[in-house]
């Protein structure tokens, strides 16, 4: 418990991280009642003019409709080795197209060196 205060105290761990959500206007407003900081877009293309703005914000979770995530991938890779923000990508209501799983997948493939999430059987 003394290691763990002497982390709050210096700054290491915030348990109150900021949280916001990028993407089409029905998938995010939502996520407003909850407290999320939220950027609707109209075009995926138009989060990539929110980015300067969201990146200064110091979030610790990003959740991004998948369309988005496709347009500003770049982005996000730039910032993947980080330790925060997590970007979190999400199906927007018009539904999802596996990116998110993917990319899951890849990160766990890395980790452990083998796709364990997969249900084939070798």
């Amino acid at each position: 418990m003394v290691f763990l205060r002497k982390l709050l105290m210096k700054g290491y761990v915030n348990f109150m991280s900021k949280v916001a959500i990028i993407g089409d206007k029905t998938s995010v407003l939502g996520f407003k009642a909850l407290g999320l900081d939220t950027y609707p877009v109209v075009r995926p293309e138009d989060a990539r003019d929110a980015w300067p703005q969201i990146k200064e914000q110091d979030y610790g979770v990003i959740f991004v409709t998948e369309p988005v995530y496709k347009v500003m991938e770049d982005l996000f890779l730039e910032i993947a080795e980080q330790i925060a923000p997590a970007v979190t990508i999400l199906p927007a209501t018009t539904g999802g197209t596996g990116i998110g799983m993917e990319r899951i997948t890849k990160i766990i493939e890395r980790a452990v060196g083998a796709d364990i999430l997969s249900e084939k059987e070798e």
